[in-house]
């Protein structure tokens, strides 16, 4: 099969959804299928770029904004996506959110060459999600764009894909009939973060004490989040008796100076952007991993993909309470969910530190979902079953 993804995102360093289409694409080749991954340049403004990783086939569009405006909002990049992709020939189009990057030439294709259309909602942007959260200017400017795009979309898709009960429940509200909706989430990818006893993974790194307790936070750091976060972190170092530290993995984005003073910082570890290949040696030289968020209509409701490299990392995790979040603590134990406070989130915390074979227990656990049900090789299995249908057009 021929398949085509499209992201908003710029490549590597965009964002969770960039990933979730490199491993789904890069399982889908293993299984013999041609996939062509095309995402956002992380420079040109004019001209493509493309190159094979894993076998898949990953190609770059130019863009005219820059920084955080560079995630598929560009007609230009929707334009020359759809005149590039006129001398492809395509069995499928899969397409990551609704921006116009993504949908304009998704859709483009369907009505000039009837290739079918499947799109992905992995994040609640319009309607009071993440659109309302970015402060009131943008907030007024984007949220009406958010929800045009996710309401019109959506529901003329051949197929949609959603992550998590909350957004399959959202996507009935709009209008998507249930029988073409697939409820699917982020997979682990278990063959590059391997659960290293903790001890060696401090050891390989070199850059973290080899004693005493290490909490490990991956990736960007929101405002409030990053507050609640270290806020907890000097409460749980007053309650643990043995020395505490606590890692930022990868470029969480923010000053620290603004939330820690200089007395308060210590303990605190910053690794700045690092490989791939180097996340995992950094989750496996954790005692705890920590995903803390405080609730809104877009945590609440949207699956954080970092919690499926926690999994496969096979460490206990603390998290906040979110809805989207509860089926799978409760059924697999994975660790504990808290309100969404500094004090609640640092006794939780505390409560796993303070009992190691429950904190044993609950990381051999999460290895074990991140191998099961939350593979990769799971997730594809539903997926190419979909994708089947969909090019048959079986079930309609």
């Amino acid at each position: 099969m021929r398949i085509l993804y499209l992201v908003h995102n710029v490549s590597w360093k965009g964002g969770g959804i960039f990933f979730t289409a490199f491993h789904q694409a890069r399982h889908l080749v293993a299984r013999g299928h041609d996939v062509t991954l095309m995402s956002i340049s992380p420079r040109s403004r004019w001209a493509f770029a493309e190159r094979e990783v894993s076998g898949v086939r990953l190609v770059e569009s130019p863009d005219l904004l820059w920084g955080k405006a560079r995630t598929g909002w560009d007609l230009w990049d929707a334009l020359a996506r759809i005149i590039r992709l006129r001398s492809g020939t395509f069995d499928l189009v899969h397409g990551f959110e609704s921006r116009p990057a993504v949908t304009l030439p998704a859709f483009a294709l369907r009505r000039t060459r009837g290739v079918p259309v499947i799109l992905t909602w992995a994040d609640w942007f319009g309607r009071g999600g993440k659109s309302a959260e970015r402060g009131r200017f943008l907030g007024l400017a984007m949220g009406p764009l958010e929800s045009f795009c996710e309401e019109y979309f959506f529901p003329r898709a051949d197929r949609c894909i959603t992550m998590g009960e909350p957004l399959t429940e959202r996507a009935v509200s709009i209008g998507v009939r249930p029988d073409r909706i697939l409820n699917l989430l982020h997979g682990c990818d278990t063959q590059g973060i391997d659960p290293l006893p903790i001890q060696e993974a401090r050891a390989r790194l070199g850059q973290l004490p080899r004693t005493g307790i290490v909490l490990g936070y991956l990736g960007a750091l929101r405002p409030t989040t990053a507050q609640l976060l270290l806020d907890a972190f000097q409460m749980i170092r007053k309650q643990v008796p043995r020395p505490c530290s606590l890692v930022l993995i990868g470029n969480h984005k923010l000053r620290l100076r603004d939330y820690l003073s200089d007395t308060s910082r210590e303990g605190v570890f910053e690794t700045g952007w690092i490989s791939y290949n180097e996340v995992g040696k950094y989750l496996a030289a954790c005692d705890l991993l920590l995903l803390p968020l405080k609730k809104s209509v877009a945590t609440d409701n949207v699956w954080p993909s970092k919690l499926n490299d926690y999994l496969a990392a096979g460490r206990p995790v603390v998290a906040t309470d979110m809805r989207v979040l509860e089926p799978v603590f409760q059924e697999h134990e994975v660790g504990l969910l808290t309100a969404d406070t500094s004090e609640e989130f640092a006794r939780g915390c505390v409560e796993l530190l303070q009992n190691d074979a429950m904190r044993e227990q609950m990381g051999r656990n999460a290895r074990s979902l991140a191998e099961g049900d939350l593979s990769w090789d799971r997730i594809v299995d539903r997926l190419e079953i979909l994708y089947m249908k969909v090019v048959h057009n079986d079930g309609d």
